[in-house]
């Protein structure tokens, strides 16, 4: 589960949404070409193609997989420094995948709509998929991550993780698949919420490589409120995202 506060949305947001890849990869992930037919895939072919997102999302750009290491390299830094309730939940598979990210072995792809972001990865770094699913199920379904530095130190940020329908499929090895609903209670009682949908497959290509797909839909944090609403709109309803989560286990399974 990532540590979900304003700060970090606005500089995923901020920083994913700026940078430019070279025309050959971002030809290369859009229109998912590669050489010979008998030559394999290669991980640009590998992401969604821009006429399977959401209605509403335009691929804006896609960041370099260099600058994502960066921003995962801070917010891991950050995680550091908050208090998890229960300890047991807090995310360890970050702390383990993020660092072994790399130009070559991982693509990414960003679109946005006015109600949220859109990212995929697809890599040859296997994730612990068993280590999401303990910090978002089970006990852990309910967490609560207090941060004790910076501009949010005190405040109370409580996620509830409602786990969905992962894709279907021989290819598909492991998966999970969840949307996380936030109320960041701040230190003067105001509220802000937010929800995301986060999925992780392990996915089996023919050649018998596993890759794997990293799929997440963030809508923005909310204006501040005095109390939380009954409901938080997802960016995308859950059927739209497991069906979206299926297009691209499919894609990645080529």
């Amino acid at each position: 589960m990532p540590i979900d506060t304003p700060r970090r949305a606005r500089m995923l947001r901020n920083r994913l949404l700026v940078s430019i890849l070279t025309a050959a990869t971002l030809v290369g992930a859009v229109t998912g070409c590669s050489g010979a037919d008998d030559a394999p895939l290669p991980l640009t072919a590998l992401v969604l193609e821009s006429d399977a997102l959401p209605a509403g999302y335009t691929l804006y750009t896609q960041a370099t997989v260099d600058e994502l290491i960066g921003v995962n390299r801070r917010t891991l830094e950050q995680a550091e420094t908050v208090e998890f309730r229960p300890e047991e939940c807090r995310p360890t598979a970050d702390a383990d995948f993020n660092p072994r990210l790399t130009s070559e072995n991982t693509v990414l792809l960003v679109a946005q709509s006015e109600s949220g972001t859109l990212s995929e990865v697809v890599s040859t770094v296997v994730r612990d998929l068993g280590a999401d699913r303990r910090a978002t199920t089970g006990a852990c379904r309910i967490v609560t991550a207090v941060p004790t530095r910076g501009t949010l130190a005190t405040a109370e940020i409580v996620t509830r993780n409602t786990e969905l329908t992962g894709p279907r499929g021989d290819f598909v090895k492991q998966s999970v698949v969840v949307r996380s609903d936030t109320v960041t209670t701040l230190g003067d009682g105001g509220v802000r919420v937010r929800s995301a949908l986060l999925s992780n497959v392990l996915v089996q290509r023919p050649d018998g490589q596993t890759v794997t797909v990293q799929l997440n839909v963030a809508g923005p944090d909310s204006a501040v409120q005095p109390t939380a609403p009954e409901a938080i709109d997802p960016p995308l309803s859950d059927a739209e995202f497991t069906e979206l989560v299926q297009q691209a286990a499919e894609r990645a399974a080529r």
